[in-house]
């Protein structure tokens, strides 16, 4: 059985006393991370090290910032998208275990009517484009990430409220929706097809979690090759209701490969 998980942390240093006591409990063989925030010589790669992980990052000081930890040394690592600005810390990918693996964290937009958000749309169809020359769908792939997207009404807690948000507007769910279909699988929907799972809670919200005012916007998406080896996929609450958590939960995809 292989694990992939993908994780939010809303920054590494803060969250380093979930995350690594998380990977000793539960033990996957990659772990996508996102919102990293701290740049690349102050990332705390020993603490990987320690329990037996690889682990590979591009980060800025204070804001985005991506990495991968492995089981397995990853080969091949390249950062960023193949246009400018390349964004080398919104984009990881590596091939680990036969698999190629690619993490992202898409922008979020700020609001409707800013240039943050046009430029998330933009970012998503420069994704489009390099996704499309780059990923072979026949082999064994694997897209993660933040996606700053909630693809359907299932996937958020209040739809008609929030048609507006720039993680559930009609055009940013549209250029999200176009590279699915390039041919990627989105491995929770294909293991719960119909069920209300979050995998953002927002702090600002009061009682969110017991009210389930949840977000989906983390998702593990798979070739089809790989998808259809994909026996398992949850979201993990624990570290959410763990103390200075992040905002977001790990997501887990198992495959019998």
């Amino acid at each position: 059985m292989l694990k992939i998980a993908t994780f939010n942390v809303n920054s590494i240093r803060s969250r380093l006393h979930i995350v690594i006591p998380w990977l000793k409990e539960n033990k996957p063989d990659i772990l996508c991370m996102q919102e990293t925030k701290v740049e690349n010589r102050k990332f705390p790669e020993a603490d990987f090290h320690r329990i037996g992980y690889h682990v590979v990052f591009s980060g800025s000081k204070g804001r985005n910032g991506v990495a991968i930890a492995s089981l397995e040394e990853p080969e091949d690592v390249s950062f960023g998208l193949d246009s400018e600005p390349k964004d080398e810390d919104r984009l990881i990918r590596a091939k680990i275990a036969g698999i190629d693996v690619i993490n992202t964290y898409v922008p979020q937009g700020f609001k409707i009517d800013s240039e943050k958000y046009q430029y998330k749309l933009q970012w998503l169809e420069r994704l489009y484009h390099y996704l499309q020359k780059t990923v072979d769908f026949r082999s064994f792939a694997v897209w993660c990430g933040d996606m700053n997207v909630a693809p359907e009404p299932i996937d958020v807690h209040s739809p008609d409220k929030l048609k507006n948000h720039v993680c559930f507007h009609e055009d940013a769910r549209r250029a999200y929706k176009k590279i699915l279909e390039l041919g990627f699988v989105d491995v929770l929907r294909k293991i719960h097809p119909n069920e209300r799972i979050y995998t953002f809670y927002d702090y600002r919200v009061k009682g969110a979690i017991e009210r389930g005012l949840g977000w989906r916007v983390d998702a593990i998406l798979a070739t089809p090759p790989l998808a259809e080896r994909c026996v398992d996929c949850y979201a993990d609450i624990k570290p959410r209701l763990a103390e200075k958590p992040s905002d977001h939960l790990p997501l887990v995809a198992v495959f019998d490969v």
